[in-house]
């Protein structure tokens, strides 16, 4: 039977090799629709030109140069590079805000071009699924629409990348791809260390705010530190470089990110600090410092670092004859215990306490808030709650405090409300990175953030004269 099994197992690796590029290209193609449909496109057509550019001079030296390979910014903030079978290679905007250099950004495109080339992604789904991978891939070398089928295998390792043998053969490969482009190798070790850092200051978050950490591929394991194997790897390629020169000085490659966007592209509304800004509604209110904001279906919340205690704000149309009063009871259907009515910004508001509400902890006791904007016929709906309130309200000190600072927005404060987008700055010689995080409109861990951004994290400064990112 052992027998049978190895025979199954090299056939299906074999069948992983033998798969046509015409086949892989259909794979890909069927997944990039998905992809982009999920993430978006960034909208730059000049940095867009510009990674294909990176992307086809060291695609050019890879061991499969047939291939047309497409290389594509996504919209999304998070620190990720992947690529599918067939060509298709991404690289999102939060990845490329951690880049400083050319040859940096080199590696990270040489480390996907070689996922493809030793296709990795089908090597990982062949190994993992056997007999059912093995038909799926005999359809789909035959031609049969099955092929379509296949390309739902790769959404996982998208995020959370392949082990640690295929991602050190990316590296080692993608090294001598970008090696013999003109990048130096060691910009690979460089970025590995940027993004190892990225998971360092992730994870301490992920435990001060008793979540699971979102980490960038298993960097961390498939990278120990101390671990000579892809370093010597890498170094080796030194000796392969032709020709090298930063084809663009670090100078010039970060001057071509300045505008680029900074944060989640699905965010309601903008925030800056610990104020919400949502200009199209014209609205804002603030929340305490070291809250973190997230984005629902129908409004926003802010949660404590601990996730026990959050606030929330939702809309409504306004019903004929409705006031706050009527509308949480007849529309909202709360259960107040003790309510009344009050003016916040100018306008008509029930503000109190409801028992067993709907909340994120499930039935709790709230506070809450119901305000009319009878110019725009709508309610805003306030609610904050606790994840061991039985009766009283513990954090009912800082819900109101968020409640009263509700208001319309000004004219200063629609200039304020901007979309933070990364700029390009020049150090002086009393410029710190502390003093950097002070002035960034960045909510929370401002200093760790522009550090890792800046390849100075844990505690290094800028030099006098040197180009940086910020966030503004």
């Amino acid at each position: 039977m052992k027998y049978i099994f190895l025979s199954l197992f090299l056939l299906i690796s074999s069948l992983a090799w033998a798969m046509s590029l015409e086949d892989e290209v259909a794979l890909g193609q069927a997944e990039h629709q998905k992809i982009i449909g999920k993430f978006g496109i960034y909208r730059d057509q000049e940095l867009q030109a510009y990674i294909n550019q990176v992307g086809q001079r060291v695609a050019a030296e890879s061991s499969r140069p047939e291939i047309e390979y497409r290389f594509t910014i996504l919209n999304d903030d998070m620190i990720n590079a992947f690529a599918l079978p067939g060509g298709f290679i991404y690289v999102t905007r939060g990845m490329l805000a951690h880049m400083n250099s050319e040859s940096e950004l080199a590696a990270v495109l040489g480390h996907e071009i070689a996922h493809v080339t030793e296709k990795h992604a089908l090597r990982r789904e062949t190994r993992g699924k056997g007999i059912s991978v093995l038909n799926t891939i005999l359809t789909a070398v035959a031609g049969q629409p099955a092929l379509y089928e296949l390309g739902n295998m790769f959404g996982g390792v998208l995020l959370s990348g392949y082990s640690r043998e295929f991602e050190l053969e990316a590296d080692e490969v993608g090294a001598l791809y970008m090696a013999q482009a003109g990048y130096s190798p060691t910009a690979m070790l460089d970025t590995i260390e940027i993004l190892k850092a990225k998971d360092r200051v992730e994870i301490t978050q992920a435990r001060l705010e008793n979540r699971a950490p979102r980490v960038y591929h298993g960097i961390l394991s498939t990278h120990p530190d101390h671990d000579t194997r892809y370093e010597q790897a890498i170094r080796e390629s030194e000796e392969l470089v032709r020709d090298y020169d930063e084809f663009i000085k670090t100078d010039e490659f970060l001057q071509k990110l300045n505008g680029l966007a900074y944060g989640s592209s699905r965010q309601v509304g903008v925030v800056r600090k610990n104020t919400f800004y949502h200009p199209k509604l014209g609205i804002k209110f603030t929340f305490p410092q070291s809250w973190r904001f997230e984005t629902l279906r129908q409004g926003a919340m802010v949660i404590n670092q601990v996730n026990e205690s959050n606030f929330t704000i939702t809309t409504a149309r306004l019903a004929r004859g409705a006031t706050p009063a009527s509308f949480t009871v007849e529309q909202l259907g709360l259960d107040v215990r003790e309510g009344r009515e009050i003016t916040v910004a100018g306008m008509p508001t029930y503000l109190g306490i409801a028992d067993k509400a709907d909340s994120v902890y499930g039935p709790r006791p709230i506070r809450f808030a119901v305000i009319f904007d009878q110019r725009k016929r709508l309610a805003y709906v306030l609610r904050g709650a606790g994840k061991y309130d039985l009766r009283n309200i513990a954090d009912d000190r800082n819900y109101i405090a968020s409640i009263f600072s509700f208001d319309r927005m000004t004219r200063q404060d629609f200039q304020e409300a901007k979309t933070p987008k990364v700029q390009i700055v020049r150090a002086e010689g009393d410029t710190t990175m502390e003093q950097l995080a002070d002035e960034s409109p960045i909510t929370n861990y401002a200093l760790d953030t522009l550090r890792v951004m800046n390849g100075l994290y844990p505690k290094g400064q800028p030099e006098n004269g040197q180009l940086i990112k910020i966030v503004n």
